[in-house]
C-alpha cells in the first residue's frame, strides 16, 4: 500500500526499475534481512557466517577475521555496504545458497525457528524486498536474473517444474544455463542464452519422437497427429525457431558482431520456457512422454 504522502501527491512514490544500481532503501532492507537471520539470543551466526563468506567469497586468510560476534557482524556489513551494486548481489546470492550449511551446527542440528529458515524461505525473503523496492532482478530457479515480471517468472518455474517431473533433465539444465548466461556479470552473454533457451525446445522436441535427429518441425508433426496443436502457435513458434536457425540468424557461426540484446534475450527465455511447459502438456495428454519418478530424475 502506498504511504501517506504518496497517496496524497506530496511525494512522487519511485517507479524505476533498479537495474545498474542498488538504492539505500534496497542495500539497507538486504542488510536487514541478513541481521534477523543471523543475530539470535541463544546462539549468533556471524562468526560462522563471515568465516564461509572468508573461505569461499572474498577468499582472505582466515587469521584475520575477529573472533567475536559483534566484530565479526561489523566486519561483514563494512564489507557489504562498501561493495559495488552487483557485488553485493552476488554476496546476497552466496549467502541464500550457502545458508544452510553455514547455519548448521557443528552436531549437524538444523534448528527450524523463526531465525533459521531454510534456502527457499530466504530466497522468496529476498524476492519480496526486490518487488518491494522496484529491483529489475528476481531470483528465478536459485538463480538472481534480470527478469522481474512475475508472469515471465511463472512461465520459466512452470517449465523447469515440467521438465524435472517428466524426467527432461536437458531441457531443464538449459533453462538454468540460460538464465545464468542472461544475469552473468559483469557482461550478459545474450546469444548464448538464447542458444541454451531453444536449445531447451529441441530437447523436448527430440523426447517427444524419440530421436535425437528430430527437430521441432518434427515433433510439432507427430504431435498434430496424434493430439490437437493450435496453427497460429505451430506456425508462429516454427518461425521463431526459424529466427535462430537461418543463415543470418543467432546460432550462425559467422556471427561475430552482436545484434541482440537483453529484451530479445529475455523474449526467448520466456518464450521457449512457455513452449517447452506447452510440448510437454500436449505429449503427456498424448501418450507420448513417460513420467518418470522425481528420486530418478
Amino acid at each position: 500500500m502506498p504511504r501517506f504522502s504518496e497517496r496524497i501527491g506530496a511525494v512522487s512514490p519511485r517507479t524505476s526499475i533498479q537495474v545498474e544500481s542498488m538504492s539505500s532503501e534496497l542495500r539497507n532492507s538486504l542488510w536487514n534481512l541478513f541481521f534477523e537471520l543471523y543475530e539470535d539470543h541463544d546462539h549468533d551466526y556471524w562468526i560462522r557466517v563471515a568465516k564461509h563468506v572468508a573461505r569461499f567469497f572474498r577468499r582472505v586468510p582466515l587469521d584475520e577475521l575477529p573472533y567475536r560476534d559483534y566484530d565479526a557482524r561489523e566486519w561483514l556489513k563494512e564489507y557489504f555496504f562498501g561493495l559495488s551494486w552487483h557485488a553485493e548481489y552476488d554476496l546476497t546470492e552466496f549467502l541464500v545458497h550457502n545458508h544452510r550449511e553455514m547455519t548448521t551446527t557443528r552436531y549437524g542440528d538444523y534448528r527450524e525457528s523463526s531465525h533459521r529458515i531454510d534456502e527457499r524461505r530466504f530466497l522468496e525473503a529476498v524476492n519480496r524486498i526486490l518487488e518491494r523496492e522496484i529491483s529489475g532482478y528476481r531470483f528465478v530457479q536459485g538463480v538472481l536474473t534480470p527478469i522481474s515480471n512475475t508472469e515471465e517468472t511463472g512461465a520459466i518455474d512452470d517449465a523447469v517444474a515440467a521438465a524435472h517431473e517428466s524426467g527432461l533433465l536437458g531441457a531443464q539444465q538449459h533453462i538454468r544455463a540460460a538464465l545464468e548466461l542472461l544475469g552473468k556479470k559483469p557482461t550478459p552473454d545474450y546469444r548464448n542464452a538464447i542458444k541454451e533457451a531453444i536449445s531447451a525446445v529441441e530437447s523436448v522436441a527430440k523426447q517427444i519422437v524419440g530421436a535425437d535427429s528430430a527437430t521441432l518441425d518434427t515433433a510439432l508433426k507427430d504431435l498434430s497427429e496424434k493430439t490437437e496443436v493450435h496453427g497460429a502457435l505451430r506456425s508462429g513458434f516454427s518461425k521463431l525457431y526459424g529466427y535462430t536457425s537461418d543463415e543470418s540468424g543467432i546460432r550462425h557461426a559467422i556471427l561475430e558482431h552482436p545484434n541482440v540484446g537483453f529484451a530479445e534475450a529475455k523474449y526467448m527465455i520466456v518464450s521457449c520456457s512457455a513452449f517447452v511447459n506447452y510440448l510437454i502438456q500436449k505429449a503427456e495428454a498424448a501418450g507420448m512422454l513417460k513420467i518418470k519418478d522425481e528420486r530418478t530424475a
